[in-house]
């Protein structure tokens, strides 16, 4: 609840009336104050309890060493003055201020009835729900503010740390540009010759098998290609090796009717080398169109960049981060629930880095643990005007003590091979996201451990 509904409840609460009726009632006594007029000045002897009648006023504190800063807020039927009139010394703990033209009343201290009449008891009943309702509201526009400097003060630390990461990450990325230049350059120049080379050498009609995996890659699920080689199997009978080949292959059942009437396994054989060659070459130009842009990333980390957008294909860019991570997710069971229709507003090779950073850290859970049956599961939504994107899997969880360090840039579970424990991957998918207004969480159940990206809708 915000602190303009709380005066509004608390208003509710306390009885002006009575006070009104008896104290602030004389026109002698009745002010019209000017913007910026000062009503009481801190340090300084005050007698006075005001009303606010109209307009506003506010509170101000004046440390030894430091700027002034406010500590309260009033308005119509409000009150000031209140510490220094019941106070012993009498002394204003603020400077008030108009904020507006302000009409305001005031009843003085030698005004009150005596402390031992019963018109003194009725004054008491009135004035303390009054009083207490101001020193509530003072708290909460303290704890306002205090949360809101802690709230600016995390973002400048966390800038300042995104900041020296990037110096670091620079000198790195300037070593690494010109070798990935050099071999996504290379990398174009023998697909072209490839492509050259297999149409001329085909003399089967293989070729297009060849051109579209090279276009399109790898465009089923381990768990697709699974249930797609039992169902070849039982239509060519053929071995678990061919049934494999070809069930990479995505083919129709009309070519593979055709396959079964026509070629024998020399055929298949040759078939399968045309659809492999095509696949190493389109999943080596992602990998070097994915390794240029990492290094362009690492140039700007600690820095947000979000020039040359254009809408792509979620599912299409999973797809491609999958292709990166051929090798880890071999012996995974990866699936995808994303509709063909999701788009994002961005830079595809961002969210590339995103999802292959997310899915390698699950793999190599998976791949470390002896389970029976590893999953990976991508799932997206569209909920109001967030997309959500879960990558899950199910290797047992994070401990409580890692979830609150797992987005440190310094920090790692790893301990062997070539990742070399830079903890750099997941402090980049956060810096990724936070640029285009997104976030991430970690969320565990049971065995499964979540990953949710949340994005604004475009």
């Amino acid at each position: 609840m915000d602190l303009k509904k709380q005066k509004l409840i608390l208003a509710d609460l306390t009885d002006l009336n009575w006070l009104k009726q008896h104290f602030f009632i004389y026109p002698d006594q009745r002010m019209r104050i000017k913007k910026g007029d000062v009503i009481t000045r801190q340090g300084e002897w005050n007698e006075k309890m005001f009303f606010v009648e109209s307009g506003s006023t506010s509170g101000y504190f004046q440390p030894k060493e430091g700027k002034e800063f406010k500590v309260f807020t009033t308005g119509p039927n409000m009150m000031v003055g209140l510490y220094s009139f019941f106070s012993h010394d009498h002394r204003s703990y603020t400077t008030v201020k108009a904020d507006e033209d302000t009409v305001i009343h005031y009843v003085s201290l030698d005004q009150l009835p005596a402390k031992n009449s019963s018109e003194y008891g009725q004054f008491l009943e009135h004035i303390l729900p009054v009083v207490v309702n101001e020193i509530y509201l003072r708290q909460m526009l303290m704890i306002n503010s205090v949360s809101e400097k802690e709230r600016v003060l995390k973002k400048l630390l966390e800038s300042e740390k995104m900041a020296t990461l990037g110096q670091l990450a620079a000198g790195l990325a300037h070593e690494l540009n010109n070798a990935a230049s050099v071999i996504q350059s290379k990398s174009k120049w023998i697909t072209d010759h490839m492509k050259d080379y297999m149409e001329e050498k085909d003399s089967r009609g293989l070729y297009p098998y060849f051109l579209k995996s090279l276009e399109n890659g790898q465009t089923q699920t381990s768990a697709e290609v699974r249930s797609r080689k039992e169902k070849i199997k039982e239509l060519m009978n053929v071995q678990e090796s061919a049934a494999k080949k070809l069930a990479k292959m995505n083919l129709t059942d009309d070519e593979l009717t055709m396959l079964n009437k026509n070629s024998d396994s020399s055929f298949i054989d040759r078939l399968g080398y045309y659809w492999e060659a095509g696949l190493a070459l389109h999943d080596i130009n992602i990998a070097a169109s994915h390794t240029t842009h990492v290094v362009q990333s690492i140039k700007e980390l600690g820095a947000i960049n979000r020039k040359e957008h254009q809408y792509f294909s979620l599912q299409s860019s999973i797809k491609k981060a999958l292709s990166l991570l051929t090798n880890q997710l071999r012996n995974i069971d990866t699936s995808i629930e994303v509709n063909e229709s999701i788009e994002i507003d961005g830079k595809e090779g961002d969210f590339i880095q995103v999802w292959v950073n997310l899915i390698k850290n699950a793999a190599e859970v998976l791949n470390t643990k002896s389970l029976e049956n590893p999953k990976i599961k991508i799932v997206a939504d569209q909920s109001g005007d967030v997309l959500c994107i879960a990558i899950k899997d199910n290797g047992g969880g994070i401990s409580e003590s890692e979830r609150g360090k797992i987005f440190q840039p310094s920090y790692t579970t790893k301990v062997s091979g070539l990742s070399f424990g830079l903890g750099l991957g997941l402090s980049i998918v956060q810096r990724i996201l936070s640029s285009y207004d997104g976030q991430i969480q970690l969320t565990c159940q049971g065995e499964w451990t979540i990953f949710n990206v949340e994005l604004p809708k475009q």
